[in-house]
């Protein structure tokens, strides 16, 4: 072979990587799926991420890397780190409520890290972690769920979303409440809960492809150094019902709800889950969280005066040179000097009261969100109950329309027979048409109620909405209850179950504690515009200057000159001890200072009689809701005890009713009944009908209203919720009967 074929051999071997076709190109971003809480499902939407920033740029494609390897981003080793999980305390969440061993699931590469960040809450609360790994070849086993009280989640991104949906089935079916750590998606796919502060999917998606744009780009990526949270848990209905859990109203109010949200209109809907949609999605009280949320930085800012405040200041200034050059060197016609100038607040009386005022009103904004919770919880109550009792009535009116029809063709038989005269078939025509008319006026009601319940619980208008008719047997709906029974025994008794309820709704009412917060705040600021008359407003300042430059005229002492003459006299002089000042000196200075104003146009008097005509106006209002309150509350149990009692009653009408319709039925057919006897007849039992399908619903309209007016959330009651509302009621029997 000769030189030129050596040659040309060498070119081709060297050529050839770069003319070989290869899957990722150097503009590709190679990232681990792994960092992603998806994994390889989020790639499409990082990759949209990716378009959007690059904005008519050649757009990086995002291709998977094998683990560990790919781009590397600052602060993104792994997705999950220490800090993100010691954040929150997930071992406080409701789930783990007495809790002894929880499981902690996720990837075999994150768990040993993932379980040293949480073993010091573990560990303060006496709980054993067990980490156990997951991986797509295998779920956890039988034997290794037993026993376990909760499940701990980190990200999954090796499985798919039917695999998580497999694995969450088993720690259902094992009876394992499961709480999602990091990825809220979790939830949806049968996981029962997340952390409050789970990971923003989409916020850190964006984040991601920032920071490759950036690497895209040639620019140096900024560090990945915190995790974006979301402000809300996500609960599962479905997963808290197949596991028996019932979460709390606080809980049901902030969380996201997933499951049943997600298809209301396939199964009945309970009262309780009404409640929990309207309050989990109702915009209204969104907003008002987020005005609680942007009030309580007033907090913040009212702190700050006490904090030190640090700036830098400069100055240029320039004199007369005539004054310059009398200045001997210490005021030059040209200068500029620098310094830093720090101020603290030392005592204040005006800034420790905005502190304290601050804090009272933000727990009183935070008590008028929890009123105003229940408010729209006593409204969705309502309204729930308002549609089952329309369509007890619709079930009435249809029955009674049924019978005016039979009634009508009866009778047009008896006409064709000549038994009856046309003007009985003309009256039961009449009946015949206003039973339609008022089974259609029920219908339109219904249907208007149904159309505003939908808006309330955040649904499509037109979604079709089947409530569950509540069971007023089960204890809790206060049926079978022994200490309810007792207090509907005797006047005597129900009097003193309402001063109970009374003491009761007085100490937990969410409104009187919003309203003496406003007290708090407004006599905090009486005290403080009394005190602005004496004490003064103290304070420290520390200032440092250094001159910058200094020209023109008077930039030197004479004594400063650089002559040999000069400076022989100078040495003279500060040899026997005169000492001539230098000019171009730094200066600093440190003074405390306290100011008291003596008068400011009336303004402090005024102030003051303005706290204190504030302060009588809260404590009026105080007054009127603690008797607001207790009317509210004693019309409720009033109407409660006497609705329950009507039940009985008006189904016996309503029997007795119907027997005296069918006995007037065949003597009318037999001829010895006049047609008048039997229309009344039919009026009464249809009215006794529409009476007793109203009597059940009249008593739990009662019994939401009561549980409002004691902060509890309308719907039915566990063991705990009955004993507040019925404490002592055992003891009223045997008291009324004393009296």
């Amino acid at each position: 072979m000769n030189v030129t074929a050596w040659k040309r051999l060498f070119i081709a071997l060297v050529c050839a990587p770069l003319l070989a076709p290869g899957d990722v190109s150097a503009a590709d971003a190679v990232l681990d799926p792994r960092l992603l809480p998806g994994g390889q499902a989020d790639l499409p939407a990082l990759q949209r991420e990716l378009e959007r920033l690059s904005a008519g740029r050649a757009t990086p494609a995002v291709v998977p890397a094998p683990p560990g390897t790919g781009v590397r981003l600052p602060g993104l080793e792994r997705l999950e780190s220490s800090a993100f999980l010691a954040a929150t305390d997930p071992f406080a969440l409701e789930p783990l409520d007495g809790a002894t061993r929880v499981l902690l699931l996720g990837p075999a590469g994150a768990l040993e890290e993932a379980a040293e960040a949480l073993a010091a809450q573990a560990g303060a609360r006496g709980i054993a972690l067990a980490p156990l790994a997951v991986t797509p070849a295998g779920s956890p086993s039988d034997t290794a769920l037993h026993g376990a009280d909760a499940a701990l989640l980190l990200a999954l991104p090796d499985l798919d979303g039917d695999a998580q949906r497999r694995l969450f089935a088993r720690l259902t079916e094992a009876g394992v409440p499961s709480v999602a750590l990091t990825d809220a998606r979790q939830v949806e796919r049968g996981a029962l809960l997340s952390s409050p502060r789970a990971l923003d999917h989409e916020a850190w998606l964006r984040r991601v492809a920032l920071r490759l744009d950036d690497v895209a780009a040639g620019r140096a990526p900024e560090p990945l150094d915190s995790r974006p949270g979301l402000e809300r848990p996500w609960l599962n209905l479905e997963t808290a019902d197949r596991l028996g859990w019932s979460p709390s109203f606080a809980l049901l109010s902030q969380a996201r709800l997933v499951g049943e949200a997600a298809a209301p209109g396939r199964a009945r809907l309970e009262l309780a889950q009404a409640v929990a949609l309207a309050l989990a999605d109702n915009l209204g009280l969104a907003a008002a969280r987020q005005g609680v949320a942007v009030e309580a930085f007033e907090r913040d800012l009212a702190a700050s005066r006490y904090r030190p405040s640090l700036y830098l200041e400069a100055t240029g200034r320039m004199i007369d040179e005539t004054r310059a050059s009398a200045a001997l060197g210490q005021e030059p016609e040209r200068l500029a000097s620098g310094g830093a100038v720090l101020e603290q607040l030392l005592f204040s009386e005006p800034a420790l009261a905005a502190i304290a005022v601050a804090g009272s009103l933000d727990r009183a904004r935070r008590a008028e969100l929890e009123v105003e919770s229940l408010d729209l919880a006593l409204d969705v109550a309502r309204e729930f109950l308002d549609l089952l009792r329309l369509d007890a009535s619709r079930e009435v009116l249809q029955a009674d329309l049924e019978l005016a029809r039979a009634q009508r063709d009866q009778a047009v038989r008896g006409e064709a027979a000549g038994a009856v005269g046309r003007g009985e078939v003309a009256r039961f025509e009449a009946e015949l048409a206003q039973a339609r008319e008022r089974l259609e006026r029920v219908a339109a009601d219904r249907e208007r109620l149904r159309i505003a319940l939908n808006r309330r619980l955040g649904r499509d208008p037109s979604a079709p909405l089947v409530p569950a008719e509540p069971d007023l047997t089960r204890p809790g709906w206060l049926g079978a209850d022994s200490r309810f029974t007792a207090v509907l025994d005797t006047s005597a008794s129900l009097a003193a179950w309402q001063e109970r309820l009374v003491t009761a709704a007085l100490h937990d009412s969410a409104e009187l504690e919003a309203i003496g917060e406003l007290r708090q705040a407004a006599r905090r600021e009486l005290t403080s515009r009394r005190r602005a008359f004496w004490l003064p407003e103290v304070g420290l300042e520390a200032r440092y200057t250094s001159e910058l430059s200094r020209s023109g005229e008077g930039e030197r002492a004479p004594w400063e000159s650089s002559n040999p003459l000069v400076q022989t006299g100078v040495g003279v002089l500060e040899g026997v001890g005169v000492s001539l000042p230098e000019t171009g000196r730094d200066q600093w200075s440190v003074g405390v200072s306290a100011r008291l104003p003596l008068y400011a146009g009336g303004r402090r008097s005024i102030q003051r009689d303005q706290a204190a005509a504030r302060l009588e106006q809260v404590a009026v209002e105080d007054a009127e809701a603690r008797l607001g309150l207790e009317a509210r509350l004693r019309a409720a149990s009033v109407e409660l005890a006497a609705a329950w009692r009507r039940i009985a009653l008006r189904d016996e009408a309503r029997d007795h009713a119907e027997e005296a319709l069918r006995l007037a039925e065949v003597a009318w057919q037999e001829g010895a009944l006049p047609q008048v006897a039997l229309i009344d007849a039919r009026t009464s039992a249809r009215q006794a009908g529409l009476a007793a399908a109203e009597g059940r619903w009249q008593a739990l309209q009662a019994l939401v209203h009561l549980q409002r007016a004691l902060g509890i959330s309308p719907g039915p009651m566990d063991e705990r919720a009955r004993e507040r509302l019925l404490a002592g009621a055992a003891g009223a029997r045997q008291g009324g009967g004393e009296r």
